[in-house]
């Protein structure tokens, strides 16, 4: 059941700001991957060493998320939250005004540092988000819920990235800038929090009762049922962080579309999940999580494979294959994020989540240096090769997704 000791709260307006906080989450994550392009030039670097760039947040997010299943479930869910998106947006602000030397060489590594910074506490603000919305919505509303929370990455898409990138192209590709607009947004989003979160101490009523960290580690290991949610998260990460850090230059160097053009892809593809997000949130109410975890997880595939094969054709095509690879892509997780807090009671939510964002960091890092293993690129501006593998690579771990959600044993 939902923690009925949470305080009467205005449930919308909590939601627009766990959403804005999700939303410059997203967006500092994603800008990097369509500055793919420019990176590897104004800093010197290959595919490979491109994706160990990406892959450092995530790494980074991984151990932090990992050790906050010993201390989120100890604190008020306010707290912890403030405290966490303080330091994400203090990283957020690193990137934009450290790596700033007359050294390409020098940047790079100091980029990597400072994306470890923003990922040592972006990772533990998804588990915060999941286990604040698990607390205040019961089950028979939390789809809905969970669909306007992750409306924030259409929104991250439609609007942070293509206005990012905007900003990057009007100032002859300085890719420092949309790491100041993020920054510089989530210190408004703080006084928000700070005013508008109430203080969420519900879940401690229980402290007696509740197990300690190890335990619930202790406990994932040993119940199948903990282990499959956990695992069919990671292989849906893999499904599609194989895929999207290597999107733009892709479409770039095989598809021939310019960095201009870029933006229309996040733009598109964005404003479809606007409108498909909070649909897919009300069919997991009325149909089943499963149900339509199943319907979206297979129309995933099509363009899953179409985005990784693409050959130089029309614009209009391209980002008619990329709004629908953004709109199935995003509305599996809806469904999945609500099985996954099915599994697990009110009281050991958040150390659970946090132990679930962990696995889903180390996927997302982990995928990116698998693509940056298979992906080659014999010279800078020439296509890169063998990018159709790793699309048929995503699908066979969607496939395995699926299976899991068939097994899983859902509670509350």
């Amino acid at each position: 059941m939902t923690d009925n000791s949470t305080p009467q709260i205005n449930e919308k307006f909590l939601l627009f700001i766990l959403g804005a906080i999700q939303f410059t989450h997203i967006v500092d994550f994603m800008i990097i991957m369509p500055l793919g392009d420019i990176l590897q030039r104004e800093l010197n670097i290959n595919p490979s060493e491109f994706s160990v760039l990406v892959s450092a947040y995530p790494l980074a997010a991984f151990l932090s998320s990992l050790f906050g299943v010993f201390f989120l479930d100890k604190f008020d869910r306010k707290k912890a939250l403030v405290i966490a998106y303080t330091g994400f947006i203090l990283g957020t602000a690193s990137s934009a005004l450290v790596p700033t030397t007359a050294a390409p060489d020098l940047n790079y590594y100091l980029f990597i540092g400072t994306r470890v910074v923003t990922g040592l506490f972006g990772g533990i603000l998804g588990a915060l988000v999941l286990s604040i919305v698990g607390d205040v919505f019961p089950l028979a509303r939390r789809g809905s819920a969970m669909g306007i929370v992750t409306m924030a990455f259409s929104l991250a898409a439609v609007m942070g990235v293509p206005l990012s990138l905007y900003l990057v192209n009007q100032f002859d590709g300085n890719w420092h800038l949309p790491f100041y607009f993020v920054s510089g947004l989530g210190f408004f989003i703080i006084l928000l929090s700070l005013f508008g979160v109430p203080s969420m101490r519900g879940h401690l009523t229980n402290q007696q009762q509740r197990p300690h960290p190890f335990e619930t580690i202790r406990v994932a290991a040993k119940s199948r049922n903990q282990q499959q949610a956990l695992l069919l998260m990671i292989l849906l990460i893999l499904g599609q962080f194989t895929v999207i850090p290597f999107i733009t230059p892709y479409m770039i160097n095989n598809v021939g579309l310019t960095q201009d053009e870029i933006p229309l892809i996040y733009l598109v593809g964005g404003a479809c999940t606007v409108i498909s997000s909070p649909l897919v949130g009300k069919l997991v109410d009325r149909f089943g999580r499963k149900k339509v975890f199943y319907g979206m997880a297979t129309l995933s595939m099509a363009p899953l494979l179409l985005v990784t094969h693409l050959w130089p054709i029309s614009l209009y095509i391209v980002l008619t294959i990329s709004g629908s690879f953004f709109i199935f892509i995003s509305g599996r997780m809806i469904p999945a994020n609500t099985m996954l807090t099915s599994v697990v009671k009110p009281e050991n939510r958040g150390g659970f989540m946090s132990l679930n964002s962990s696995g889903r960091s180390l996927a997302g890092g982990v995928a990116s240096l698998i693509t940056g293993a298979i992906v080659t690129q014999e010279f800078e501006g020439a296509p890169l090769e063998h990018f159709g593998i790793v699309g048929v690579m995503a699908c066979g771990f969607t496939l395995l997704a699926m299976y899991l959600a068939y097994r899983l044993v859902e509670g509350e």
